[in-house]
């Protein structure tokens, strides 16, 4: 895609065929690749992204601006490029690394146009007058199961106005933690042994997993590729739950609910690089409308 998230946001929201104001949820994978399901991987289990993709627009030639978190999910939150919102890089407020004071973000554009807002997950900007909401939800941003319930009351809210949810889980980002109890030691991507409540965490064999031609296939890549697979499965059912709410709530046939990721996948070749990897992204759009 060429254009920045928002923009297509925006379009969607001003389209004339669409008077009544549909309430938006944006799920915002961290360091994902099109590694789905529905993009073509026949080892990796995302049943509920893929039944998303086949109800809704599935994008294959979806870009990131930028391959680093912050920076990216800077753009997707202005619809303006790094130079001109002046996020570069990983948000800190020291230097004013962040965007600028004058800069007008989505969710304040969607709260002047009448819209309740609100965030859970991570988040990752800066400074918080420029991506403000009318509320954070608590969560660990680690188990989009629980995310999805922190969500119910916001969702299920007896209010007239629409609203944005923008909800950001951490997975499948590689953490601090490594298993060093497995063949190749790989970097855990957030598993724990003793997994999270409410989730059923899928594990995968390093022998069954696909190496992209990009990655050497050796032992080492292919530890790492699995537990990648285990934490994208997290997300997968946090998405999965998170409509559920939506339909309980009797909102789903009103809402327009995206999908996507910062960047690409956090191995050599691909986060924090210009490569394809690095920036090409999934995209999913259900409009109940189309």
């Amino acid at each position: 895609m060429r254009y920045p998230l928002s923009l297509l946001l925006l379009v969607l929201l001003c389209c004339p065929l669409c008077a009544a104001k549909k309430n938006i949820v944006l799920v915002v994978a961290d360091d994902l690749g099109q590694d789905l399901g529905c993009y073509g991987n026949k080892v990796i289990k995302t049943p509920n992204l893929d039944a998303l993709a086949k109800e809704g627009t599935r994008f294959r030639h979806a870009f990131a601006t930028t391959a680093s978190c912050s920076a990216s999910r800077s753009v997707i939150l202005t619809g303006l490029h790094n130079h001109a919102n002046g996020q570069y890089g990983h948000e800190h407020a020291y230097h004013h690394f962040r965007a600028h004071d004058r800069i007008r973000s989505l969710p304040a554009y969607l709260a002047d146009a009448g819209y309740r807002t609100a965030r859970i997950g991570k988040f990752h900007v800066g400074p918080e007058e420029v991506f403000k909401f009318g509320k954070v939800l608590p969560g660990n941003a680690r188990n989009p199961v629980r995310m999805a319930e922190a969500c119910k009351e916001f969702v299920a809210a007896r209010d007239e106005r629409p609203f944005f949810l923008y909800f950001c889980t951490a997975d499948p980002h590689r953490s601090g933690d490594f298993a060093n109890d497995l063949p190749g030691k790989p970097n855990r991507f957030g598993n724990r042994p003793q997994g999270y409540p409410d989730v059923k965490e899928q594990v995968y064999s390093p022998k069954n997993v696909i190496v992209p031609p990009w990655l050497p296939d050796s032992q080492e890549s292919r530890a790492e590729l699995a537990q990648y697979y285990q934490s994208i499965s997290r997300v997968d059912q946090g998405l999965g739950r998170l409509v559920q709410i939506l339909k309980d709530a009797g909102q789903w046939d009103n809402t327009l609910l995206i999908f996507t990721s910062d960047h690409g996948a956090a191995f050599p070749g691909a986060k924090t690089t210009t490569y394809e990897p690095g920036l090409l992204v999934p995209l999913i759009v259900r409009d109940p409308a189309v």
